[in-house]
C-alpha cells in the first residue's frame, strides 16, 4: 500500500459514517471547525489528571499512558488516545467530559484508536468510551473490529482522493442541521 499524503484522523471516519461529503470538504477545503463553548470547556476540564481518575477508576491495569498521540505511516491514520492502560494487552479509553443524547456515533471513532493503538503499541483488548464518568460503550475488541477499520480508512483514502465530492443521497433533513451545509456542493437544501 502507497504511503498517503494526508493524514486521516478517527473523526473523519466518524464523520464519514455520517456523510461522506463531510471528510472530502475538510481536506479539499482546509476549513477547520470551529470549536463550540462546550468543547472549550470540556477540553479545559478534561485534562491528565482526569483521565488518571478515570484509569482508576475504571480499575484498568496500569501502566496508565495518557493523551497518546500516535501515527499509522502505511495507512495515515494519526490521533491522540485519551487513555492507553497495560503493557502486553492493551485498554484503550475515549473519555468524554460531557454526556451526550447519543454515543454510537462515537463507535467508529474509539475502534479507530483500537486500531491504531493494535498497530502501533499492542493488542488491543477493549475499547472504552467514557461519558461524565460513565462507561457508555465497552467493546472487546475483535479482528473483525479491526478489519472493519481497514475497509473503512481504505474507503476513505479512496473518498479523499477524488477530485469530485462523492456521491451521496442526503436529504433536507439531514442537510439543515448540518454545519457544512453552507460549503457543501451536495447540500440537499
Amino acid at each position: 500500500m502507497p504511503q498517503p499524503y494526508y493524514s486521516i484522523s478517527p473523526s473523519m471516519l466518524k464523520q464519514m459514517d455520517f456523510c461522506p461529503a463531510i471528510p472530502w470538504i475538510l481536506s479539499k477545503t482546509g476549513w477547520i471547525e470551529p470549536p463550540t463553548e462546550s468543547m472549550r470547556s470540556a477540553k479545559e476540564e478534561t485534562d491528565a489528571s482526569y483521565k488518571e481518575r478515570i484509569a482508576s477508576s475504571l480499575g484498568l491495569e496500569k501502566p496508565y499512558r495518557i493523551e497518546v498521540c500516535l501515527r499509522d505511516r502505511e495507512t495515515g491514520l494519526s490521533g491522540c488516545i485519551d487513555i492507553a492502560a497495560g503493557s502486553k494487552r492493551i485498554t484503550v479509553v475515549e473519555a468524554k467530559r460531557y454526556r451526550r443524547r447519543r454515543s454510537q456515533h462515537f463507535r467508529t471513532q474509539l475502534l479507530a484508536y483500537a486500531y491504531l493503538a493494535n498497530r502501533q503499541i499492542a493488542p488491543v483488548e477493549r475499547a472504552i468510551l467514557v461519558m461524565e464518568e460513565r462507561v457508555e460503550l465497552d467493546i472487546p475488541i475483535t479482528r473483525e473490529h479491526i478489519e472493519t477499520i481497514e475497509r473503512k480508512i481504505a474507503r476513505l483514502r479512496q473518498i479523499l482522493d477524488r477530485e469530485d465530492p462523492p456521491p451521496v443521497n442526503r436529504t433536507p433533513r439531514e442537510c439543515t442541521p448540518c454545519q457544512y451545509r453552507r460549503i457543501c456542493p451536495l447540500a440537499a437544501i
